[in-house]
C-alpha cells in the first residue's frame, strides 16, 4: 500500500486524531421522491474530523490527524476538497481495493438503514503513525470490546513509542512519560442493545467521553422495566446510586446523550444533567442529519484538549464556570465546540462548503461568528444552569 502525505507541516504534537474510516456514501430516500444521491463524501472518521477541523479554525487546522484509505475508484475532486482543510491528513492508495463505499436508506420518522458495499477496512493501533499514536485526544465508533482493545492498544504503543525515545535521547534517562490522551467512544447503534449494557458500562470505564444519541441509550434499558426514566438508566451507567443490593464505584466519566433538534445533555458525576440546546432552532436550515454526531464528537474531543478557536477565553462571562464540574477537562468548552460544528454538518448533503480566502468561512459564515452568536444566545440558559448545587 502507498502511502501519500498531504504536503501540510503537522505539528510537533497532534491534538486530535479519529479512528474512524472515509466512506463514499450512496443515500437513497425510501419514503419520497427526492432524488437519489450518488459519491458523497462520508463516514464517522471524515465527519470526526471535519468537526475537530471546525472547532481548531485554520490557523490550528494541522493538529488535527486523521487517515484517507484510496481505492482504485477514489474521485480526484475528494482528494481536492480534503487538501483545501489543511488538516494533516494522510491518505494511503491502494489500487488492489475499491474505496470503502455504504449504502444508507432513509424513511420516515428518522428512519435509517444502513449497509457496506464493499469490503471496510478498519483502523486500529498499528495503523497510526508516530504523531497520530501521540495525539491528545483520539475519537472512536466501536463497539463495547473493541473500545477496549483499542484504548489498551493506543496506550501500551504510546509507552514503548516514548520508552525509545527516551532512551534514544541524549543522556538517557528515565523514560518519558505521556500525558494520558482524551477518549471519546461513539457506540455503534447495533450493539446499543440490553445484551451489552454490562460492556458499555465496563467500557465506559476506559474512556473519558461515552456518547449514544438518545435513542440508542434507552435501547440498552428496552427489556429492563424497572428502568423507566433517563435518571435511573444515568444512576446505572454512572454507577451514582446501587441497585438491590448492588454496589458499583462511579465513574467519572462524562456521559453525552445527543438529542438531535433538542440538542445534547450531559452527566458528570450527577443525574442532574447540563443541557445545551442544539444551534439550528429552525427545521428549514436542516437538509440532512447525516454526519451530525460524528462531527459533533470531533468537535467536542479535540475542544476537551483546548485547541480551538475560539479558546476559553471566550467562556469568561460564564461568571460560575470555574466552579463548576463541567469545567474539568474543558469539557464545557469542547461542548459548545461540538454544538456548532454539527450545526454546519446537516446544512447539507456532504461537506460543507470552505472558504479560506474568506477569513475561514464555512457555508458563507465563519465559524468563530456563530460560536460568539450561540454564547450569547444561550448565555442565561447554560448559567442558570452551571448556578445549580448539582450542576
Amino acid at each position: 500500500m502507498a502511502q501519500l502525505d498531504n504536503g501540510g507541516n503537522p505539528p510537533n504534537k497532534l491534538a486530535f486524531c479519529t479512528m474512524g474510516m472515509f466512506i463514499i456514501d450512496k443515500i437513497e430516500y425510501l419514503s419520497n421522491a427526492q432524488a437519489s444521491q450518488d459519491r458523497i463524501i462520508g463516514g464517522a472518521g471524515t465527519y470526526a474530523a471535519l468537526g475537530a477541523r471546525l472547532a481548531a479554525g485554520s490557523r490550528l487546522a494541522a493538529s488535527v490527524g486523521w487517515i484517507v484509505d484510496m481505492g482504485s475508484d477514489f474521485p480526484g475532486e475528494f482528494k481536492r476538497l480534503i487538501e483545501a482543510w489543511r488538516t494533516s491528513c494522510v491518505f494511503r492508495f491502494d489500487g488492489a481495493r475499491l474505496t470503502t463505499t455504504a449504502w444508507n436508506g432513509y424513511g420516515d420518522n428518522e428512519y435509517r438503514a444502513f449497509k457496506y458495499l464493499t469490503p471496510k477496512l478498519r483502523l486500529d493501533q498499528d495503523s497510526l503513525s508516530d504523531d497520530q499514536l501521540l495525539a491528545r485526544s483520539f475519537h472512536m465508533v466501536c463497539s463495547p470490546s473493541r473500545c477496549i482493545s483499542l484504548v489498551h492498544g493506543i496506550l501500551d504503543r504510546r509507552r514503548k513509542l516514548l520508552q525509545h525515545t527516551a532512551t534514544d535521547s541524549a543522556g538517557g534517562g528515565a523514560a518519558a512519560e505521556a500525558d494520558r490522551p482524551i477518549f471519546v467512544w461513539e457506540p455503534i447503534p447495533d450493539l446499543c442493545t440490553p445484551e451489552e449494557l454490562s460492556r458499555l458500562r465496563e467500557a465506559a470505564g476506559y474512556v473519558d467521553v461515552v456518547s449514544p444519541n438518545a435513542d440508542e441509550f434507552e435501547s440498552f434499558f428496552s427489556e429492563m422495566p424497572g428502568y423507566s426514566s433517563r435518571e435511573l438508566m444515568v444512576e446505572h451507567l454512572l454507577g451514582l446510586a446501587s441497585r438491590n443490593g448492588e454496589q458499583k464505584p462511579p465513574l467519572r466519566t462524562a456521559l453525552v446523550v445527543r438529542e438531535g433538534a433538542q440538542g445534547c445533555t450531559t452527566y458528570l458525576g450527577s443525574t442532574k444533567g447540563l443541557h445545551l440546546r442544539a444551534y439550528h432552532q429552525s427545521k428549514e436550515r436542516v437538509e440532512d442529519p447525516t454526519g451530525g454526531g460524528n462531527t459533533f464528537l470531533g468537535a467536542l474531543a479535540i475542544g476537551m484538549t483546548g485547541t480551538t478557536a475560539p479558546g476559553e477565553g471566550i467562556l469568561n462571562n460564564l461568571d460560575v464556570l470555574k466552579e463548576s464540574v463541567y469545567c474539568e477537562k474543558r469539557l464545557l468548552l469542547g461542548l459548545v465546540h461540538a454544538t456548532i460544528a454539527a450545526g454546519y454538518a446537516i446544512e447539507q448533503i456532504g461537506m460543507p462548503n470552505v472558504s479560506t480566502e474568506d477569513g475561514d468561512c464555512w457555508n458563507g459564515e465563519a465559524y468563530p461568528e456563530r460560536f460568539r452568536k450561540y454564547i450569547e444566545r444561550e448565555r442565561e440558559h447554560i448559567i442558570v444552569q452551571l448556578s445549580s448545587p448539582c450542576g
